[in-house]
Formats: C-alpha cells, structure tokens, sequence
C-alpha cells in the first residue's frame, strides 16, 4: 500500500505543473494579436495598407506603432510579426549610427531607410504559438528597448558639432 501512496505523491506535481501550464495564444491573424495587445494593456486599432494588407497601429511610451504581418497563408494565418516604428529623418543619422545601435542591442534593430529616417523593428515568430507571459516580454521588450533607442539617439544628437552662428548674432 505504501508503494500506491508515494505513487500518488509522484504524480501530484505532475497534475499540479498541467493545471498550472499557461493557455497558448495564437497570433497568427490580425483580429488575434489586436485582442492580444488590448488584454495586455495597449491600444491596438487594425488598418490596411494602401496595398490592403492588415496591420495593427498602437503606442507605447507615447510614440506610434506597427504590427506588420509576414509569411501569411489562408489556411495558416500568418508566420510571423514584426513591431516597427520610425524617427524622421535628421541631419546625422547614418549607417554608423545605425551599426552602433545595432552592435550594442540584440532585440530591436534600426536602419536608415532611403528617406534617411530611422526604421526601428522587432520580429517575432508566431508559429507554435505563445504563451501570455513570452508575449507580455515580448512587448516589455520594445517597450524597454524603444525607450533606450530615444535615449541613444539624445545623446548622440547632444554629441553632434554645434552649426557656428553667423557674427553679429
């Protein structure tokens, strides 16, 4: 009898760890992730693309952005996501600039487009789904992250040469 009863102790964090285990969010569509960022706090409003392809607009730290959809298939839903925000375009944003970001930071990565503004992006894969808390640091992520890209980009603007003023000024 006594083998039964410690059978039964074994099995209890088993039974515990299943009724603890997370649900899994899909986001593999848009109306899913939209639902997703709103239960986590965000506004999350879908919008198409001039060429009619969905999109989620929200905001964190007060600055605007996107949820973009890619790797979409009927049957499927869509592969993955990716956040993106941009900076318009200033005098001393460059390639290096850009590389410097980027070899100091893993999660959110940053280019000069050809309009010379900043693009800033975060891609995430949606297959197999994730749990609440992986989405939750998901979003802490770019959150955090953009809040540190506007800190970076302060002080590398403080370090740019002052433009001279003319004489007489």
């Amino acid at each position: 009898m006594n083998w039964l009863a410690g059978l039964l102790l074994m099995a209890m964090p088993l039974s515990a760890a299943a009724e603890e285990q997370e649900p899994l969010l899909d986001l593999s569509a848009p109306h899913l992730v939209a639902k997703a960022l709103q239960d986590a706090g965000y506004k999350a409003e879908i919008a198409k693309s001039k060429s009619g392809d969905p999109y989620i607009k929200s905001a964190a730290n007060g600055s605007d952005f996107t949820v973009e959809f890619y790797g979409c298939e009927l049957a499927n839903g869509c592969g993955s996501i990716q956040f993106y925000s941009w900076r318009k375009k200033e005098s001393w944003y460059t390639p290096a600039l850009a590389n410097r970001w980027n070899t100091r930071k893993r999660f959110l990565r940053i280019e000069i487009d050809e309009d010379g503004d900043i693009g800033m992006h975060l891609d995430v894969a949606t297959v197999g789904k994730l749990t609440k808390a992986n989405f939750a640091d998901v979003i802490d992520w770019w959150s955090v992250m953009s809040s540190d890209l506007d800190d970076f980009l302060a002080k590398e603007e403080e370090a740019q040469p002052k433009a001279a003023k003319p004489a007489g000024s």
